[in-house]
């Protein structure tokens, strides 16, 4: 009989010892495939959020003074000058801006949602740049957004467009101050956020020139307090932008952090626990040892019968895990995309490669480790102890 028949054999004559060690080594196996998994996932989420999420910080000028008059209080802030605006977006760690201003505009010929005679307009250089766009609290639903190039132009909410019968191609006119413009964009509002409807979109200048305040995008998080450093005027006033950026970077680092925790407690106690089975495993078969001995099979060959047994158990295992880990992962990579955006969760072939490499040698070393004091001795010998 050879030895991978007797291994096979072993393993079916006694189901309760081979399932045991089965299910350990479907726990470990699984255990650590998924955390490499996760760990790896973390990892390239971290390097895709500095591109999907971003940050930014905000300039603008400084108070001067405040005036008070019967009407109340009115405060004048420093102007920001083009040509700054031109000097920061022209390093290289910028990716984008958005100069812009809002001030209310009278309706001439339509009609505001709320009722009111007039309502905010917002002047943008990029309005696919503004704040409410980037944060998530308004989509654009149809049409484009407003560019640098464009002149007379304006994008209005779904409600106004209902509320006016308008669409894309129609004209809008203010009385005060008077112009008109085109329409070429609606957007729609997130109906659990708070905002005003009546706010409409234009290009800067097309109902004045100053800037209240200017958005300037970074390409990477990180450098951003680095870039922000290198902005010289007194006259301005510097806002990081980071919240959302740190409130997902930091849960990631979190987990990155656990997950690391977890897989050097999965290896210590691996370690330290699956040798001393597999001693025990061993060392309790010392009485058939020494039979196969007496009977003239060589010690090499029952190691390899204790060897293969074992490894067929662990194939299995590795087998069984590979599905689960799978569908494990693919559940993290819907709470990633939640979080950030599509990304990818796989499990790594390298990964597995090491990890499966490293469980079997673990149970070849603990395997010879524990069966040498036998084996070194004589059939005669190993007998005597079991009497």
């Amino acid at each position: 009989m050879n030895v991978l028949r007797r291994a096979i054999l072993y393993d079916i004559r006694k189901p309760s010892k081979s399932l045991t060690l089965f299910l350990l080594f479907l726990l470990i196996t699984l255990f650590c495939t998924m955390s490499f998994a996760v760990l790896d996932a973390v990892q390239n989420a971290a390097s895709r959020l500095r591109e999907t999420v971003g940050a930014s910080f905000t300039l603008r000028g400084k108070p001067l003074e405040i005036d008070a008059d019967s009407k109340g209080y009115s405060m004048e802030f420093a102007a920001i000058s083009p040509q700054d605006i031109q000097k920061i977006a022209g390093n290289p760690e910028i990716k984008a801006y958005n100069a812009q201003r809002t001030i209310p505009a009278t309706a001439d010929g339509f009609v505001y949602p709320s009722g009111m005679p007039s309502g905010p307009v917002s002047e943008n250089t990029e309005s696919a740049w503004n704040h409410n766009f980037t944060n998530g609290i308004l989509t654009l639903a149809e049409g484009r957004h407003i560019t640098q190039k464009d002149e007379n132009v304006a994008i209005i909410s779904r409600e106004i467009a209902k509320e006016n019968s308008l669409k894309l191609g129609n004209g809008l006119s203010f009385s005060e101050p008077s112009t008109n413009v085109k329409i070429i964009g609606i957007y729609e509002s997130d109906p659990s956020m708070e905002f005003d409807t009546d706010t409409i979109f234009t290009d800067l200048g097309t109902v004045g020139n100053s800037i209240e305040r200017v958005d300037f995008f970074v390409t990477d998080p990180a450098e951003l307090e680095t870039v922000m450093a290198r902005i010289e005027g007194d006259n301005y006033t510097l806002q990081a932008n980071t919240a959302e950026y740190d409130a997902i970077a930091t849960q990631l680092a979190t987990i990155g952090r656990l997950t690391t925790v977890l897989i050097v407690a999965a290896i210590v106690v691996s370690t330290i626990v699956l040798p001393l089975i597999l001693a025990m495993r061993v060392r309790g078969r010392t009485h058939e040892m020494g039979i196969l001995i007496a009977i003239g099979i060589h010690k090499s060959q029952i190691l390899a019968q204790f060897i293969i047994e074992t490894m067929l158990l662990l194939a299995a295992a590795m087998l069984v895990s590979c599905p689960i880990a799978y569908a494990a992962t693919a559940q993290f990579q819907v709470y990633l995309r939640e979080m950030i955006g599509a990304t990818t969760v796989g499990i790594p072939v390298r990964n597995i490669v090491l990890q499966y490499a490293v469980e079997m040698a673990v149970v070849v070393v603990a395997i010879l480790v524990a069966g040498y004091p036998v084996m070194r001795l004589q059939p005669k010998e190993i007998l005597s102890k079991m009497s």
